[in-house]
């Protein structure tokens, strides 16, 4: 036996009722930002460099402070969801370049002479709950002494943005940019993340990097 489903128009529907559109498909509006929730539940961090700037590594470097590392060591027992990557350039000439991030699997969670990390000066980062949330249950830095062995560009998994092209000879270069990863990168225990340039940059660049840790 059919049933039939009344439902109102988006146009003269009433209140606490789903609305239909005018192809009668259920419309549906968002509350919230997509990463509310997660905030909400003390989910959501973040790193900042100095608003005076770090330089960007290039991606064979094997210090890598100024990109911003989140290291998700073995049993940490969460994955790490990968938010948004921002950076304005703080001071100094911008080389002509590109940036983007690169990752290295099966790091463990030790430091040491023959690991692929030999430094990590972790620094605490802030919950998206200002003076709340839960702590963190990855490493990540944003001023510390981060040392790693060197990557190559098969390490490489996403591109950013780049200078313009004066910028080999012009105090201008890279601005204000963001790139939004909406959830599609995924950082397992083990992993190794960090935002890199093609080439040293020159430039201090005050850059932030959001993450939200969802329970495996």
């Amino acid at each position: 036996m059919a049933m039939n489903l009344s439902m109102p128009k988006l146009f003269g529907g009433g209140n606490n009722e789903p609305v239909l559109g005018q192809d009668n498909t259920q419309l549906v509006q968002q509350l919230h930002g997509s990463n509310y929730e997660a905030a909400m539940a003390g989910q959501v961090f973040s790193q900042t460099t100095t608003p005076l700037g770090l330089a960007i590594p290039i991606y064979t470097a094997t210090g890598i402070t100024g990109g911003l590392p989140i290291w998700n060591p073995s049993g940490s027992g969460v994955n790490v969801v990968l938010i948004r990557f921002a950076t304005a350039k703080a001071s100094g000439t911008s080389a002509f370049m590109a940036q983007g991030m690169v990752f290295k699997t099966e790091v463990g969670s030790d430091i040491a002479t023959g690991s692929h990390i030999t430094a990590f000066g972790a620094t605490v980062p802030k919950n998206a709950i200002l003076g709340g949330g839960n702590a963190t249950k990855v490493k990540s830095s944003n001023a510390g002494t981060c040392t790693a062995t060197a990557l190559a560009a098969g390490d490489a998994f996403v591109s950013f943005f780049g200078t313009g092209v004066a910028a080999d000879t012009h105090t201008g270069g890279l601005q204000g940019m963001i790139h939004d990863f909406e959830g599609t990168v995924i950082v397992p225990p083990g992993t190794l993340v960090y935002a890199c340039a093609t080439k040293a940059g020159g430039a201090l660049q005050w850059s932030t990097i959001i993450w939200k840790e969802l329970p495996i």
